[in-house]
């Protein structure tokens, strides 16, 4: 008679049944459990954001805010290199909890780590050292640059707390604990923000500081989830922390196109301010400040499909279930189409009331509903090309995915921000992102076809040749 299990062996039978519904229960249940936890947590993070912007408008003025809004490159490159071990990490993360190879799992995360912690004190270096130059670089005029530096500052002095690996928690089937490291420290930071900026009067520095704070308790959580909380399908040691040299090729192959998203975001942004600045000077920054955010934030659940997608793809993918795989893209490219359009017809119909909600100054609210009206028109396919290069490195193609990111920034979105502002002014920038996005999500359906054709030959010749 085989002896009972011990408490720790049931607790890792749990953790691998946990790991295995993604592959068994039905993709569209799955998607929604893990699209709708991880769309909350952004969209927690969105309220965050727009309560930020609103502090800073209200609470000081509309330059405060732009102040805050210059420094959203800072903010979008941090952002990258936490994405690029997060991606790069989760993928590799799925694909060896698939395998059952859980020692190579935890060698991943912890190679994660070391890559992050090295980035991001060399950044904290570099960015409080020339805080200023770098301010007027990202677009600042001279009344928006004292707001901007003083916020940048104190961003890039955090900057080692600006991840909680939630991706990779999330690669585990830790969705609860997951979506809780994006909650707890948004709610934390939006109270903080309202509590130094609208009642300490401690100006822009008090909003960076709730930034850095909520940032530092997500940074805690992670610690805790990966090196005390038992309940988790692998476990961590002081050895793996020893650096692999293929584990981190593979994590910066994979989460390179990522990384390269985040920064093309960044200097599309960057590129953004400076003819915003030649073309409508202070007005047109706040404007931006205002709109871009609210636009941000109603793109986020597109942004929650594509993370809840991540795990579902690549796990199948490492068990050889394509099948799954198909029936995962397929209905998450399905419903990013059908929220970016309601988003779109909302945008269109109550602008003003939208606008609203960040700023009270009749000039903003305005000259904003053409902006917001503009950018609303890429809603229905804004998803469509982060979803089709997440599937792409879920599946280890890095090349593929690689390829659309860099053909977003250097062969569509560049060239046809400068061409439409040149063209069209204000109305051009505005409208340039609908028509980069139209151009690219072409692009990327024709891309993932003709790979599904080949998985789909190649699967075929396999059952073909089994005995």
């Amino acid at each position: 008679m085989g002896s009972l299990p011990t408490h720790q062996q049931s607790e890792s039978m749990g953790n691998i049944s946990r790991v295995e519904r993604l592959s068994t229960e039905k993709i569209g249940k799955l998607l929604w459990e893990m699209s709708s936890q991880t769309t909350f947590s952004l969209l927690v993070y969105a309220i965050y954001s727009i309560t930020d912007t609103y502090f800073l408008s209200i609470g000081i003025n509309s330059l405060a805010a732009a102040g805050s809004s210059i420094v959203s490159p800072v903010l979008i490159a941090l952002g990258g290199v936490a994405t690029i071990v997060g991606v790069g990490g989760a993928s590799l993360v799925s694909r060896r909890l698939g395998e059952h190879d859980t020692e190579q799992a935890s060698r991943t995360v912890a190679n994660t780590f070391l890559i992050f912690w090295v980035a991001a004190i060399a950044i904290t270096i570099f960015g409080s050292l020339f805080i200023k130059p770098i301010v007027y670089l990202l677009g600042a005029t001279e009344a928006i640059a004292p707001y901007a530096v003083v916020y940048g500052r104190i961003i890039f002095l955090g900057a080692i707390t600006s991840t909680g690996f939630s991706t990779i928690i999330r690669a585990d089937g830790s969705i609860k604990y997951s979506t809780a490291i994006w909650i707890i420290p948004v709610v934390t930071n939006a109270i903080l923000s309202w509590l130094f900026v609208m009642v300490l009067k401690i100006g822009v520095a008090g909003a960076a500081l709730a930034t850095v704070a909520g940032q530092a308790i997500s940074a805690g959580m992670s610690v805790y989830f990966f090196f005390f909380k038992r309940n988790r399908s692998y476990q961590i040691k002081a050895a793996y922390f020893k650096p692999n040299k293929a584990i981190i090729g593979e994590v910066l192959l994979i989460g390179l196109p990522s990384f390269l998203k985040s920064l093309s975001a960044s200097l599309i942004v960057v590129v953004t301010n400076n003819l915003l600045k030649l073309a409508g000077g202070d007005s047109a920054l706040a404007i931006y400040a205002i709109v871009g955010k609210l636009y941000a934030a109603l793109n986020m659940p597109q942004t929650g499909i594509t993370q809840g997608m991540q795990p579902l793809v690549g796990y199948n993918f490492g068990q050889k279930r394509l099948e799954r795989v198909r029936q995962t893209i397929a209905l998450s490219l399905k419903t990013s189409v059908v929220y970016g359009t309601f988003v779109c017809g909302l945008s269109m119909l109550i602008p003003a009331a939208l606008i609203s909600l960040l700023s009270k100054e009749a000039a903003i609210i305005a000259e904003g509903q053409v902006a917001l009206r503009l950018l609303s028109l890429s809603f229905p396919v804004s998803g469509l090309a982060l979803m089709v290069a997440t599937f792409f490195q879920s599946v280890g193609r890095a090349k593929e995915a690689l390829s659309i990111t860099l053909g977003s920034i250097i062969l569509v979105k560049l060239p046809v921000l400068l061409i439409a502002s040149r063209l069209f002014g204000l109305n051009g920038i505005w409208a340039s992102e609908a028509v980069s996005e139209l151009f690219l999500s072409v692009m990327v359906l024709i891309m993932l076809r003709r790979f599904q054709g080949k998985a789909l030959a190649m699967e075929t010749l396999a059952y073909g040749n089994a005995p």
